[in-house]
């Protein structure tokens, strides 16, 4: 009975641990578009030259303005023309924050 004890009580360290250093692994907003992000649309939201070169609108233009939060997760999520998606790479937190931090850019 007593290792019956030890054992359940080892694999709920295990899975308290584990659920634990997930959450501590989740990024910044601002850390997820450096690295996801800043290649192509540059650092403060203006096209990089191989942005440029891809397609890339600064998200200060006009039609990215308007675009809603809804629809910029969709396009992070999904990817648009040559943009690759995150959806795989990204959970659906990191996409709605990485999205609100990009609305917020001046």
């Amino acid at each position: 009975m007593a290792t019956f004890f030890r054992g359940s009580l080892l694999v709920g360290l295990v899975v308290a641990l584990s659920v634990n250093s997930s959450f501590a692994a989740e990024q910044k907003p601002q850390d997820l578009y450096k690295a996801n992000c800043q290649g192509c649309h540059g650092a403060s939201g203006r096209p990089s030259p191989v942005g440029k070169g891809l397609g890339a609108k600064s998200f200060q233009d006009p039609a990215v303005l308007k675009t809603s939060l809804s629809e910029m997760a969709r396009v992070i999520a999904k990817g648009r023309s040559k943009m690759p998606p995150y959806e795989a790479t990204l959970t659906p937190k990191e996409i709605k924050d990485l999205t609100k931090y990009i609305k917020e850019m001046k």
